[in-house]
């Protein structure tokens, strides 16, 4: 009997062009938007996506489902489906984020250093303002919360940078590009240290509120916060406070609570606010690095060999 692979994701078409050339047998269902997918997904086999597309309903319907390839290194938004079953093998595209997110970064270290969206409003009024000068972050300490595999290429570029790059992590151990990494329960006293803490966590239960108000008190009032992990991770209320009362210089926002953000949200209208639209991870050339890890694992998968499959998340 033919698998059934629905690939639900705006890019469909070239996942399911590739898939279809090397692997013939497959019947695959492309879907662009939740608006597009099949009346009856009880004979899906397969599902190919970002979590984000996904909900319990769509698991729950799908009865037949073996084998979910989470098109992000985040799996929360599947792990959260009550109806995921037990046996229902998830797999990550982990280990292909690194350039994309330390590129993100980086943009939004010298965007905040320099004053991008200051620079823009007199661009806007034809205003030449060289009134201020802008710091070097040579010198500069970054402070990285959750160390893995992107983390891991950012400290690599933050010490091309000339900086010293401080870890934080439930596991403390000697990690390259790294001076020190500490555990993640010293994050509100060691956060007086940097100039740039940078959130990478994942979304995860343990995570929740963890960057709250202890930690924004605790930082200087020259420090920027950058965070590309998950909006669930943060005290977005504690953040708006400490940026509302300048007890820190600024942020730079990736993600939020709320997907969109909302128009009424006061991040909008914060000038010491940049606000990017969940874009570290959207890079032009996703789909030539997340098509290795999905032909492999796809090749295991039909060859009766699941538990082999690269990035095996439990649940």
């Amino acid at each position: 009997m033919p698998r059934t692979v629905l690939i639900l994701e705006t890019y469909a078409d070239r996942y399911a062009q590739e898939l279809q050339a090397r692997f013939p047998e497959l019947d695959i269902v492309t879907a662009k938007s939740r608006a597009e997918l099949p009346a009856d997904l009880s004979t899906i086999d397969v599902l190919v996506a970002f979590g984000i597309c996904v909900d319990d309903e769509l698991i729950s319907a799908a009865t037949r489902l073996a084998w979910i390839q989470s098109l992000a290194t985040g799996v929360d938004h599947f792990l959260r489906c009550a109806s995921l079953r037990p046996e229902t093998v998830l797999t990550s595209t982990r280990g292909i984020h690194g350039p994309a997110m330390r590129e993100a970064v980086a943009f939004m270290m010298l965007s905040l250093s320099h004053e991008m969206p200051r620079l823009m409003r007199n661009q806007n009024t034809r205003q030449w303002d060289r009134s201020k000068r802008w710091p070097l972050l040579a010198g500069k300490t970054a402070g990285v919360i959750g160390v893995g595999v992107s983390s891991t290429a950012l400290a690599r570029l933050l010490k091309a940078f000339d900086m010293r790059v401080i870890g934080f992590s439930r596991t403390p151990r000697q990690i390259e590009c790294f001076d020190d990494v500490v555990h993640t329960e010293r994050l509100a006293v060691a956060a007086g240290d940097v100039d740039y803490l940078i959130n990478v966590l994942p979304g995860d239960a343990k995570n929740a509120r963890l960057v709250g108000k202890n930690v924004f008190a605790a930082m200087k009032p020259t420090a920027f916060f950058i965070n590309v992990g998950r909006g669930e991770t943060v005290d977005e209320t504690a953040l708006i406070d400490a940026l509302t009362q300048r007890r820190i210089a600024g942020a730079a926002l990736d993600v939020f609570r709320t997907h969109p953000l909302p128009p009424d949200s006061p991040f909008w209208l914060l000038e010491n606010v940049i606000v990017c639209p969940h874009l570290a991870g959207f890079f032009a050339e996703y789909e030539d690095y997340a098509m290795p890890i999905l032909v492999e694992n796809m090749r295991l998968f039909l060859d009766g060999r699941a538990s082999e499959m690269r990035n095996i998340v439990p649940h």
